[in-house]
């Protein structure tokens, strides 16, 4: 489906239910997936799959179902979301700055994003802008510097002078906790 359209009816009996006999089964697929496009479009999912789905009685039974939120629209979902919490990143518990900033972030309409990659690391960055960010990162490892990269995050969409300021204080704490031989290095932007 391309993004900002919405499938009709006719295009759902079309493409999704050709091989649906009954008329009556086809008629309730056909609303409940519409109906079910418009909440994963409107509570920002990047995936979902529900297999089996069973029609009995004129009714829909999810049997099972795996879905996926877009973390970055809780500032637009939470409301409608409910209590979620959010896996940490990599398989591990997040580290108590990354759970501050995420805490700092949820309470924003700006955009603050904090992931510990090595906690040893000597390559720090703190960098204004999620596309920004994304660069930086490429270059460090692109310079060869992966392995030394210590964090990946972002602050951007005009967070407060207080914000800032908390986001940037977390980064030296992190930064300067551990020496390293060779030094450490902070990329701002």
């Amino acid at each position: 489906v391309p993004v900002d359209t919405f499938p009709t009816g006719e295009e759902i009996d079309r493409s999704l239910l050709k091989n649906v006999k009954s008329a009556t089964v086809k008629r309730i697929l056909t609303t409940f997936i519409t109906s079910l496009y418009r909440v994963f479009v409107d509570l920002y999912f990047t995936y979902m799959e529900i297999n089996p789905v069973v029609v009995t009685n004129e009714r829909v039974y999810l049997l099972d179902l795996a879905a996926k939120l877009d973390q970055t629209a809780d500032f637009i979902c939470a409301k409608n979301w409910g209590a979620v919490t959010f896996p940490p990143p990599f398989g591990r518990d997040a580290y108590p700055e990354e759970a501050h900033i995420a805490d700092l972030d949820a309470k924003s309409g700006a955009s603050l994003k904090l992931t510990v990659l090595n906690k040893s690391g000597r390559i720090w960055t703190m960098v204004a802008g999620g596309g920004a960010s994304v660069v930086y990162t490429d270059t460090v490892c692109a310079l060869g510097g992966a392995s030394e990269l210590a964090n990946y995050g972002e602050y951007s969409g005009a967070p407060t002078e207080s914000q800032t300021a908390d986001y940037a204080k977390t980064i030296f704490s992190l930064m300067c906790r551990d020496r390293h031989q060779s030094g450490k290095v902070c990329y701002h932007k």
